[in-house]
């Protein structure tokens, strides 16, 4: 008879925890999850808002290739209805029986054709990270000749779900640490850096890219577009290259693009897909568009500024601005600060930079342009 463990759902949470530091253990921790809960496997699924893109141990592993091949994972109403379920209840859990009539479970298409046909019927479901229609449910699924979960059982997991959900938060604080990570390297190196989600929206850019919006680039709806309507459609095609969803190799390895601006020589842009770290469903970036500007005059990246010299954004904003010469009030008007409030960031400056003067600072700045 299958039952959930305690003493080994216990153990459980220790490798979640461990998981969410290093992505490439997901698969054991849902190994260990599945067999703590009696199930004869376990997965972690996205709402609909989120990348397809399901972490599963062994015992799911024929299910769910065949779900994602043939369609049936991306309109899935247990997710559906799941959802809604939880919202009320964000750490409680759900089942068939929460969902689904028994008509239903004998019935629905997904259930009978899919479901039912491999085996499956019994579940337990919860929130790993609550966030709507971009939520992560972590899922054990036992096969139809063991019995359904009992409320002793379903009590049992609510009571570890707390503790798998502070690991769900850190495995997706890192994710996104990892991205800024990213974004922050570009900027040291002058380039405009885009990344982008599954379906091609932008999920957040470096201070670099920001400043080609409107200058021959846009983001509009989170759809990054070329302001010239036929260099429009080739990014397009590089987006759709970078986001492909199948292994990076079988993408089309589609070159720079140049893309006009009004003024100046246009921009060349270079598109990647990123690689996940296996199994991390928290890595929501699929891709990176990278902008070089081949007229800046390559001011030292902020980023740069701040990791060598300890300066505070604002500060590195004030030196940065400063680097071509321009006089302090100017760039004080520039920045929308008093000369007063830049007078101050510049002596800040000086001092965390060992400079005295601002031609001393210029100079050094200028040396450290590549």
């Amino acid at each position: 008879m299958a039952e959930v463990r305690e003493d080994r759902l216990a153990a459980t949470i220790d490798l979640f925890y461990e998981a969410a530091m290093q992505p490439e253990r997901w698969p054991s921790a849902l190994e260990a999850y599945g067999e703590a809960l009696g199930a004869d496997g376990a997965l972690m699924l996205t709402g609909p808002e989120a990348p397809l893109s399901p972490t599963i141990s062994e015992g799911v592993a024929e299910i769910v290739a065949i779900g994602l091949r043939d369609g049936w994972l991306a309109d899935n109403p247990r997710i559906a209805r799941g959802i809604p379920a939880l919202i009320n209840d964000p750490q409680g859990v759900v089942t068939e029986s929460h969902l689904f009539t028994p008509q239903e479970l004998d019935e629905i298409p997904f259930n009978a054709e899919y479901v039912a046909r491999y085996g499956f019927r019994w579940f337990a479901g919860a929130y790993l990270v609550p966030d709507g229609n971009r939520s992560v449910i972590l899922s054990a699924e036992r096969r139809r000749e063991r019995e359904m979960y009992s409320h002793r059982e379903i009590e049992q997991i609510e009571r570890a779900v707390p503790h798998l959900q502070r690991a769900g938060q850190i495995a997706v604080r890192l994710a996104e640490a990892r991205a800024h990570a990213t974004l922050d390297a570009f900027e040291m190196m002058h380039c405009g850096a885009f990344l982008l989600d599954s379906s091609g929206a932008v999920l957040r850019m470096n201070p670099q890219a920001e400043r080609h919006l409107g200058g021959g680039l846009a983001v509009v709806k989170g759809a990054l577009l070329a302001q010239h309507r036929a260099a429009n459609a080739d990014l397009g095609r590089l987006i759709a290259s970078a986001i492909h969803p199948g292994k990076p190799h079988e993408a089309p390895p589609l070159g720079a693009l140049a893309v006009p601006r009004p003024e100046g020589p246009p921009l060349v842009l270079h598109a990647a897909p990123l690689a996940r770290t296996t199994n991390d469903i928290f890595q929501r970036a699929r891709a990176i568009i990278v902008v070089t500007d081949s007229a800046a005059g390559q001011k030292p990246g902020e980023a740069l500024l701040r990791q060598a010299y300890g300066l505070t954004a604002a500060e590195a904003r004030l030196a940065n601005d400063l680097a071509d010469g321009a006089d302090l009030a100017r760039v004080a008007a520039g920045l929308g600060i008093t000369v007063a409030t830049a007078r101050t960031q510049l002596k800040a400056v000086f001092a965390k930079t060992g400079t005295h003067r601002q031609p001393e600072l210029v100079a050094l700045l200028t040396r450290m342009r590549p």
